[in-house]
């Protein structure tokens, strides 16, 4: 992963809490580079199906890949790259910023849709954890 990149997880927050101690232990201990830098500039992490089930929508998935690949000026653009009309898309990128996956940037009276935090790619990382008694770990509705 670079530097760039956007990482969605799903029920890995502890995980991240845990890494991030360590770097930060790392940090205080003098160390640098390598062992103190995250994998990716953002990471968003789902802990709930729900959510996992808006961002995985067909029409929030083309989305994403358009602002990633084309990286339109605008809703009204965005709506153009993906043929659909400008009230779905609108509704669309919401419900993606609401998710913060996306952000958007003023850029005089238009607004930009972006990958939250400026990132150019994304990595889905979805792994599903185990409860200590060899089964999954239940996951929220």
């Amino acid at each position: 992963m670079t530097e760039n990149t956007l990482k969605i997880t799903f029920g890995e927050a502890d995980n991240h809490r845990t890494a991030a101690r360590e770097r930060l232990r790392r940090a205080e201990a003098g160390e640098t580079g390598a062992a103190i830098e995250q994998d990716a500039r953002f990471i968003l992490d789902f802990e709930s199906f729900g959510e996992v089930e808006r961002l995985m929508r067909r029409s929030n998935l083309e989305l994403v890949e358009a602002i990633a690949t084309e990286q339109p000026s605008s809703i009204r653009a965005t709506a153009k790259i993906v043929d659909r009309d400008y009230k779905d898309v609108h509704r669309n990128l919401q419900e993606l910023e609401s998710l913060g996956v996306i952000e958007f940037m003023s850029e005089g009276s238009s607004k930009k849709p972006i990958l939250r935090e400026g990132a150019r790619e994304v990595d889905f990382s979805f792994r599903w954890g185990d409860t200590g008694n060899g089964g999954p770990k239940p996951a929220e509705a």
